[in-house]
């Protein structure tokens, strides 16, 4: 309950980022979450290669990154499948103190000159980028050597395999893939370019159609996509989709 308020604070500040004016100093570390933002849009806006053009080497790789648009889904078929407002807050308020724990975590590593630079363990072999987060939990060792534009890659892998029609996706059953897509949500920096919306938006349209072919009776099969759609919808403002929760 102590942490509530910074939470609140982080997530309003991250929506609500200043333009870094004249007193601005890049090179005086971060003192404040809403400083380590304000470090971080100064950085991106001088590092095109890293924001605006991903590497061909990843992009060649990966296939077609259009994928291919789902139709407007339907209200769900059960009202029993839906959420109440207080497992939505609960929800939120877990997911914001992680995204602040990481927050807390990322200013320290800057602080102690943490190298950033390494190579990823995969980053253009998707087949090999599956297997490994098949085989891998999500730790934070990992995630914290992704720039924001591996983050942004590796999230939309992750909306293509929850679409996949190949395959019958079960985020209770393909728990790697629902902690991936939780862990990559976490420590995506905020704010965020508009493709990663639309990534977004893939995943919450996917979760609504693969819940709406659940059971009344399937109402614990229907929680990791009530919680993706709650994070999508009242952390990522995606309100468009608040009927479907």
């Amino acid at each position: 309950m102590q942490h509530e308020p910074e939470e609140q604070t982080f997530q309003l500040q991250a929506l609500e980022i200043r333009e870094p004016d004249g007193n601005f100093d890049p090179k005086k570390p971060p003192e404040s979450g809403e400083e380590y933002l304000m470090h971080m849009l100064y950085e991106r806006k001088r590092c095109p290669a890293v924001v605006t053009k991903r590497s061909p080497k990843i992009r060649d790789n990966a296939g077609n990154n259009t994928f291919e648009m789902l139709d407007n889904p339907a209200l769900p078929p059960f009202k029993c499948l839906l959420t109440t407002p207080e497992w939505r807050a609960e929800q939120v308020k877990s997911f914001q103190a992680a995204r602040s724990q990481v927050l807390v975590l990322r200013m320290e590593l800057v602080n102690h000159n943490y190298d950033q630079s390494g190579e990823p363990p995969l980053t253009s072999d998707q087949e090999k980028w599956q297997e490994f987060c098949r085989s891998q939990q999500p730790l934070l060792s990992t995630l914290l050597h992704l720039s924001q534009s591996d983050l942004e890659q590796l999230l939309e892998r992750l909306s293509k395999w929850l679409q996949d029609p190949e395959s019958s996706v079960d985020l209770l059953q393909d728990v790697w893939l629902a902690r991936w897509l939780y862990a990559t949500l976490v420590c995506l920096h905020l704010p965020l370019e508009p493709h990663v919306f639309s990534n977004l938006r893939y995943i919450a349209r996917s979760c609504i159609h693969l819940r709406n072919q659940l059971n009344a009776e399937e109402v614990q099969r229907a929680a990791p996509y009530n919680l993706l759609l709650t994070l999508i919808v009242q952390v990522f403002a995606q309100s468009d989709f608040k009927d479907y929760i």
